[in-house]
């Protein structure tokens, strides 16, 4: 089934005139160098193509080919000439920000669905979606594999960092057989293994760990849901000025808890909703489940959601004071 879709998508994508791909809001190390690999793929092919990000980029990304590309213009959204639009690495359209888009434009654009999200909602008109994937790029690797396209040693460091942040360099549940070979097949290629691991791994900045100090300082455990819970506010990024995208990590390393069958990490973002990380290294727990309950989605094992709202500290913990509910607090203890 793989197969027969990525031979339709070469296909559509030959007689395509302007395609545009979409990474989603606040992306990560896989997100971006899955529009970065294909990107990549439809220059060689002499097809027009852009790629829009409403968010900024991690800066420890900048090292991958083309992501100097990204433009963050809304207007492309609109734009008539794109007849195709690629989302990769995103559940569903509200999350890859094209919800209230697509209902504005005149003309509909094919949207080409490339997804490892066991939530994914198969929105596109074509959906190229392997939740048994460890990262997009596997997908966009096995792509590439069906429709005998050759690659660069650029394209294969923009598919090896996609594996390796989201296998969290090769230590969570996701790492699998088909990883580690994709990932050897790679390196072979010429992927620059070890640039990926110094810019994805070994680059914390000294105010990023003081602030991961704060976050950890915060852990609780909750016993109603048998869960460890944590959070930051906007200002506390803020005062160590650190943008809201460099506060990533935190939710991965609590992985390494023995307490608890799952984690909750919980930040402010800076145009006023609650992020929230869910992560377990249970068999019996899915995350993903948890997440719906909010909008979002996810792996059995690590998922997440966006909600409007602040949060709100109490004596016992934390609540969220949520938009979507009226401003009827959810109490976190």
């Amino acid at each position: 089934m793989i197969d027969e879709t990525a031979q339709a998508i070469a296909q559509h994508l030959k007689q395509a005139r302007f395609v545009l791909l979409i990474p989603g809001t606040n992306p990560d190390g896989d997100s971006v160098s899955s529009v970065c690999a294909i990107r990549l793929y439809l220059e060689a092919a002499r097809i027009p193509v852009a790629i829009f990000c409403p968010t900024p980029v991690q800066q420890n990304l900048a090292f991958l080919p083309g992501v100097e590309t990204i433009q963050n213009n809304p207007a492309l959204l609109t734009d008539p000439a794109v007849d195709t639009i690629i989302v990769c690495d995103a559940g569903d359209l509200r999350y890859a920000g094209l919800a209230d888009t697509l209902a504005t434009r005149r003309t509909r654009p094919t949207i080409i669905n490339i997804d490892h999200h066991a939530s994914n909602e198969h929105f596109g008109d074509f959906n190229l979606v392997n939740p048994s994937a460890a990262a997009t790029t596997e997908v966009i690797y096995e792509f590439f594999k069906a429709v005998n396209f050759p690659l660069t040693e650029d394209i294969a460091t923009c598919l090896l960092t996609g594996i390796m942040t989201d296998t969290e360099h090769f230590s969570n549940a996701a790492t699998t057989v088909s990883a580690m070979d994709m990932a050897s097949d790679l390196i072979t290629r010429g992927a620059r293994l070890h640039v990926i691991r110094k810019q994805t791994q070994n680059n914390k900045p000294v105010a990023l760990l003081k602030l991961w100090g704060i976050a950890l300082a915060r852990l609780y455990y909750q016993p109603r849901h048998d869960s460890v819970v944590t959070y930051l506010f906007q200002k506390d990024y803020e005062h160590y000025g650190l943008a809201e995208n460099e506060v990533n990590g935190i939710s991965n390393f609590l992985n390494n808890l023995g307490e608890g069958k799952y984690t909750l990490f919980l930040k402010e973002t800076t145009d006023g909703q609650i992020k929230g990380s869910l992560r377990t290294t249970r068999d019996d727990v899915d995350v993903a489940e948890l997440a719906k309950q909010f909008g979002g989605g996810g792996h059995q094992k690590a998922a997440g959601f966006m909600i409007p709202g602040r949060l709100e500290e109490t004596a016992r913990g934390v609540r969220m004071a949520l938009e979507l509910y009226k401003k009827r607090p959810i109490t976190l203890y």
